[in-house]
């Protein structure tokens, strides 16, 4: 199961689409500006060096997007000089040939190193740690990066099921288009969280999911899924371990900047903590 198995329905789980074109709170464009050509050395808690250049690197990305944040994140906590590219998930562009030529399932986040297209969320993270030589995101260490990738095979199955299970069929029900499988699965939220979170709770022997001290890739993926969770109001509480991981990834650099976009459209849409209809 690929990062793109919920856009196979157009409400995807590498990004978001939905029946009506949804009017997004703002644009990206604001977040491009700050992103893009970044010149500035980032003091990242995950070690994050000098700035790095290429003029050629292009993120094709949404931010209200999981992996796109996750992607967008990195690249803006390593200081990464880059160009970020805003794609509306019901614009043109997405469907042009063009597009397609690089992604053939039309779907975000996207990057192109010169003539060099990429897409897959994780696959993006591992390819720029590598690029960039970011080894603390991805270790070097044969068996400690075969852990990260281990879990970032695990992910697609399980902490991704936190869009296509449940943000998904919120935001359907939000919008008052839910259908009866949305309300099964919806139904089974809780089940699933705890289901996740029990596991997630076993992978944090150590402060990071892939039984590191420091933050790689795989908490990247992971939080990017469980942020909007949290936004939603579901409360980890019960679940010590993943609480305090919680809480140290807001302290790397720029968290609350990546998830601007993320708050203001599950505020439009109803479904934010504080904005929950009773």
């Amino acid at each position: 199961m690929r990062d793109c198995l919920l856009y196979q329905t157009r409400l995807g789980l590498t990004s978001w689409s939905f029946p009506s074109p949804p009017s997004l709170p703002v644009s990206l464009a604001k977040f491009a500006r700050r992103t893009s050509k970044s010149t500035t050395a980032s003091s990242s808690t995950d070690g994050a060096t000098s700035a790095q250049k290429t003029s050629s690197f292009k993120l094709y990305a949404n931010l209200v997007s999981q992996p796109s944040r996750a992607v967008a994140w990195a690249l803006k906590v390593k200081g990464v000089d880059y160009e970020f590219v805003d794609v509306d998930f019901d614009g043109e562009f997405i469907k042009s040939d063009e597009f397609k030529a690089w992604n053939p399932n039309a779907l975000v986040p996207v990057i192109r190193d010169g003539d060099f297209s990429l897409f897959e969320g994780n696959a993006i993270l591992t390819y720029v740690s590598a690029k960039f030589g970011w080894t603390d995101l991805y270790p070097t260490d044969m068996q400690t990066r075969a852990k990260v990738d281990q879990f970032l095979s695990w992910h697609h199955t399980n902490t991704r099921l936190f869009t296509l299970q449940i943000v998904r069929p919120a935001i359907n029900k939000a919008r008052g288009k839910a259908s009866p499988s949305d309300f099964a699965v919806l139904g089974k939220a809780d089940a699933l969280i705890e289901k996740e979170m029990t596991l997630l709770e076993t992978f944090l022997d150590k402060d990071y999911i892939a039984h590191t001290d420091a933050p790689t890739v795989a908490d990247y993926a992971a939080y990017c899924e469980i942020d909007q969770l949290e936004m939603m109001g579901y409360d980890f509480a019960k679940y010590p371990k993943v609480t305090a991981w919680i809480e140290r990834m807001k302290q790397i650099p720029f968290h609350d900047e990546i998830r601007e976009e993320l708050d203001k459209f599950l505020t439009e849409t109803g479904i934010r903590a504080d904005t929950k209809k009773p």
